[in-house]
């Protein structure tokens, strides 16, 4: 075989406004510039405008099956896609192996995908480096509809054959490398940690004063910011609770919310108007560039995590982009986020509680030497956490498959 690494991955949008989509973009083409003639290669729906062109992307037929969830609601077809896209890129690689082409290394960050690859790894003969975000399994919403018995058989089985059979797993916390470990699904030594990571050029101490001028906020507001590109299942309704009675206290108090849908604004709105919380508390820009949202989340006072998506794999871009600016966290007490920042940086409240979240706003409010201490602290601890770092850490284990 010829070629070192070929890079897999299933983002569903190709206009980077999801999160898996920026981090496989930005690691991508971080690895480009380490690793010469790497390929990633992707799904797209006919001519769909993609942002991986930029990165010289091979883009395969996507399937589109999940295209018919628009009108029959149902799990199954976002599996029966992506395995069909599977079977579609092992016939692609046993050709490019017959035919001398072939790729060393294969690096997928898709769950269906790695099962896949990794039962037909006879046939194609590349290397399999499954990195790990969810178990599949952790939903149990998609195990108690139709077919009941075949979900709670069928996801138990794609999390075992792609942690199972990859020859490297990566995992973005030691929590869940624990976790495999004492479970005894793999040795310590087939797993290693890569956190997500931030992009330096994007996120980094900005004048807060300045900041606020360009985005129209006012300069003595004591600002607490959130930025997300969806709010679904990050409890932002948890955070606007915790918020009322401090906008109450402070009407100089304001709750900036950078991202979600215009459907989950409008929820937000509804909610706000229900607790009595005057309108230009709640500042809801929508969705935005990264640059733009470098701005808002460098305006705040303090930078909020109510909760994340996944429990023991979670790594939020947020909580890198949040550390890289300089600013206080506050954080939902879970051990996937201490990990990577601590007590000196941000303030972790009793999960679900607003009145816990509320109470370390609160102390950050009423003692601004405090914040500047615990930004100072954020700040450093977010060294070495670069999308560059993380692509050389990822060189380091493709190159221990060879």
């Amino acid at each position: 075989m010829s070629r070192p690494l070929l890079y897999v991955a299933y983002p569903m949008r190709l206009d980077l406004g999801a999160a898996n989509a920026i981090q496989t973009y930005t690691t991508v083409r971080e690895l480009r510039k380490l690793v010469p003639g790497m390929r990633l290669v992707i799904p797209r729906w006919f001519r769909q405008p993609s942002a991986f062109s930029d990165l010289d992307a091979l883009h395969l037929p996507r399937p589109g099956v999940n295209k018919l969830s628009k009108f029959v609601p149902w799990a199954g077809w976002s599996y029966i896609e992506r395995t069909l896209y599977s079977f579609m890129l092992v016939a692609l690689l046993v050709a490019w192996r017959v035919t001398g082409r072939g790729y060393r290394v294969i690096y997928v960050r898709d769950t269906v995908c790695a099962a896949w690859l990794a039962l037909f790894a006879p046939l194609h003969g590349s290397r399999l480096i499954y990195e790990v975000h969810d178990l599949e399994a952790s939903h149990p919403s998609k195990a108690s509809k139709w077919p009941r018995r075949f979900w709670m058989w069928f996801l138990p089985w794609l999390d075992r054959v792609a942690l199972g059979n990859a020859r490297k797993v990566v995992s973005l916390t030691e929590t869940f490398k624990e976790w495999a470990v004492g479970k005894k699904i793999r040795k310590a030594a087939d797993i290693v940690v890569i956190p997500d990571a931030f992009d330096p050029d994007l996120y980094y101490p900005m004048d807060r004063d300045e900041t606020r001028k360009q985005l129209g906020l006012p300069q003595s507001a004591f600002i607490v910011g959130y930025a997300g590109l969806t709010f679904a299942y990050r409890r932002l309704d948890l955070l606007l609770e915790a918020f009322v009675p401090l906008a109450a206290a402070d009407r100089d108090a304001m709750l900036v919310l950078v991202g979600g849908r215009p459907s989950e604004i409008a929820e937000l709105k509804e909610q706000a108007a229900s607790l009595g919380l005057r309108g230009e508390q709640l500042v809801l820009p929508g969705q935005m560039t990264q640059e733009r949202a470098a701005l808002y989340i460098n305006a705040a006072d303090v930078l909020v995590i109510p909760d994340t998506v996944t429990g023991m794999t979670a790594s939020p871009l947020k909580l890198f982009e949040y550390m890289a600016v300089g600013k206080p966290l506050v954080c939902k007490d879970m051990p996937a986020l201490r990990e990577i920042v601590d007590g000196c940086a941000s303030l972790f409240f009793e999960e679900g509680s607003a009145k816990s979240l509320g109470d370390a706003i609160r102390l950050l409010e009423t003692q601004p030497e405090l914040q500047r201490q615990m930004g100072h602290a954020a700040l450093e601890q977010s060294v070495g956490y670069t999308y560059r770092a993380r692509a050389e850490r990822i060189v380091e284990v493709v190159r221990s498959c060879r």
